[in-house]
């Protein structure tokens, strides 16, 4: 499976295309995780000034992003892998779903426009990676695939550093509110770039429009399902996400909280 271009007959890019494409999905990759991360950094202003409890905090950090962001994902990159579908769009258009909803994190009043913000933030950022895994698959040759998809998952511990120190540093000096504002609206520009200069490879004639159908979800959730590393791994991963992102959460509200650190010390 993995060997197999995403779309049947598929032309590699240009060496110079393929690097715009790869440093460009970097980039939105780190928009993604920076965005998705800065509300942890913030969480204890956030609380204090809506006067929120741990468990709407854990909501807002957690579940209210999670969920729509999993379920989400399988449709989208189902759609994502139709001909005729426009991934450079898709990611483009999703880029300014969750940079926009991360902007109205900071115009939020209360828990529930909060909440709604953040769920707004998970349903844009769902968009990304399905797609932008799709247009690696097209773009790259087989062999240096691996290295590839290594390459635009650079942007995880980038974005997540960027969003601890940025964040952190602009809850200090112009409040959580503006922190929001700052790193989202950016977003907006970035899609323009990315909308721009991008072109899905089944759109320039640099891979073929036409091919073997795609399976069924059900056949190939059988041939996964059938794959004792796949399902282990599949386990693995989710047990280390449920792990790492609740401690990312709750540490850095402990050394605020318990030993009076300030966001921008704490990031």
């Amino acid at each position: 499976m993995a060997s197999e271009p995403a779309v049947a007959g598929a032309v590699p890019l240009r060496p110079t295309s393929t690097r715009l494409l790869l440093w460009t999905l970097l980039v939105v990759y780190i928009f993604n995780f920076l965005d998705r991360q800065i509300v942890t950094i913030l969480a204890e202003p956030i609380k204090r000034d809506l006067d929120l409890s741990d468990t709407q905090l854990g909501l807002l950090t957690g579940l209210a992003f999670a969920l729509f962001y999993a379920v989400l994902g399988v449709p989208i990159a189902r759609w994502a892998d139709r001909p005729k579908s426009d991934r450079v769009g898709l990611i483009a258009g999703s880029l300014v779903v969750w940079s926009g909803m991360t902007a109205l994190c900071g115009m939020a009043g209360n828990f529930v426009q909060l909440l709604l913000a953040r769920v707004g933030v998970g349903v844009g950022e769902a968009g990304c990676t399905p797609a932008a895994h799709s247009l690696i698959a097209d773009a790259v040759p087989a062999e240096r695939r691996a290295s590839a998809i290594a390459f635009y998952g650079l942007g995880i511990p980038i974005g997540s550093l960027l969003g601890t120190l940025i964040g952190g540093h602009l809850a200090d000096t112009i409040g959580w509110r503006s922190a929001f504002l700052v790193v989202g609206l950016p977003g907006v520009a970035l899609a323009l770039f990315v909308a721009l200069m991008l072109r899905d490879p089944r759109r320039t004639g640099l891979a073929a429009h036409a091919g073997k159908a795609h399976g069924s979800f059900r056949e190939a959730f059988a041939e996964l399902a059938a794959s004792r590393a796949y399902v282990l791994i599949a386990l693995a991963s989710g047990l280390v996400a449920f792990l790492s992102y609740g401690k990312g959460v709750w540490a850095l509200i402990f050394f605020q909280r318990t030993h009076g650190l300030s966001a921008s010390q704490t990031g």
